[in-house]
């Protein structure tokens, strides 16, 4: 994703810096401008903004951004560490701090940690004993993006992911109702195209298979669409003596280089075991003849394609053939026949 970012309130500081507060050599002022948040739910506007201007920057306690974009923020008393966990796209901004005038601000550093990347020792003010973070410095490490519209004094913020023409992607838009899935929170990049498949295959042992292992299956790539060019799934299904399993494995979404959902495709049978099961005997011919002896019709049949693949509730190797006819009156129509392969 190219990351698009407009320093706030660069052009509207004599709009905005009403008051100040001294305190360390540092001037702070509660933020004029208004919000407007662009998600999956559409778009929100928040009229009072929870944040402070310093240097012509907008900073954020982690909290409020927490409820707008989605994160739960706990804080590790132990560590000093505030740690961050993605729970879902929708916002709240109804609970968001009040910002004020300033008592006393200093300059300060924290750590957090976001899923399992730690970024450590990241410049904030500390505001009335609260720390705040530059907006800007928090756009990569929560995912979103942030503008600017300098004739409403409003911050943009939008926290799907978007495409290079800007169209908003959310993985809420890929959820399918009674399908299994899984939204992945953790950063796990995936650059489309390189086969590089070792984060992803780290992330789904600990979270979905100790054993899964991308070099068992095999793996297609396939654009989501011409105009997402950002997003891509990955088709993964077990490969058994040299065929796919049609009835399970996994499709992976991702957008902008980084893995965001699984969708399990079937369930690995009990009784499956890869060194028991058979190989793929039946000629392409012969199954294409079974298949025509099959429809005993007198009709032309135009193309015959055959498919292979592993059953996995079957546990057997199957052959299908799909054959084309053309009708006395020119019309085409299809049919397909499976037959076992071993």
């Amino acid at each position: 994703m190219k990351k698009k970012f407009v320093v706030v309130g660069a052009m509207a500081g004599t709009l905005i810096f009403t008051q100040s507060a001294l305190a360390a050599g540092l001037a702070v002022t509660p933020s004029k401008n208004t919000l407007s948040v662009q998600s999956g739910e559409g778009v929100q506007t928040v009229e009072a903004v929870p944040a402070y201007l310093y240097q012509d920057n907008n900073y954020f306690m982690l909290r409020d951004l927490g409820k707008i974009l989605g994160y739960r923020v706990d804080w590790n008393e132990a560590k000093k560490q505030a740690s961050l966990t993605k729970e879902s796209a929708a916002q709240d901004l109804q609970h968001l701090s009040a910002a004020k005038q300033a008592k006393a601000v200093k300059q300060s550093k924290q750590t957090i940690l976001v899923g399992a990347t730690e970024y450590e020792n990241m410049n904030c003010l500390n505001i009335d004993g609260y720390n705040y973070f530059k907006l800007r410095d928090l756009v990569e490490i929560m995912d979103f993006t942030c503008g600017w519209d300098s004739e409403k004094n409003r911050i943009q913020l939008s926290t799907g992911e978007q495409n290079d023409e800007g169209v908003s992607i959310s993985v809420k838009d890929f959820l399918v109702e009674g399908a299994k899935q899984k939204v992945i929170e953790e950063d796990v990049p995936y650059i489309p195209g390189s086969k590089d498949y070792a984060a992803l295959e780290a992330y789904m042992q600990k979270n979905v298979d100790k054993d899964f292992k991308a070099s068992d299956f095999i793996i297609t790539e396939a654009e989501e669409g011409s105009n997402t060019p950002n997003l891509i799934t990955l088709d993964m299904r077990l490969n058994v003596n040299g065929v796919m399993t049609k009835n399970f494995g996994y499709r992976v979404l991702c957008i902008n280089k980084k893995a965001a959902l699984i969708t399990f495709i079937g369930e690995k049978n009990p009784d499956f075991d890869i060194t028991k099961a058979g190989v793929q005997k039946l000629s392409d011919a012969d199954a294409k003849q079974m298949a025509l002896d099959m429809d005993k019709n007198s009709y032309k049949a135009e193309k015959q394609t055959v498919s292979r693949y592993f059953d996995m509730q079957e546990l057997k190797q199957k052959c299908e053939v799909e054959t084309t006819y053309i009708d006395n009156g020119g019309a085409t129509f299809v049919t397909a026949h499976a037959f076992d392969a071993e």
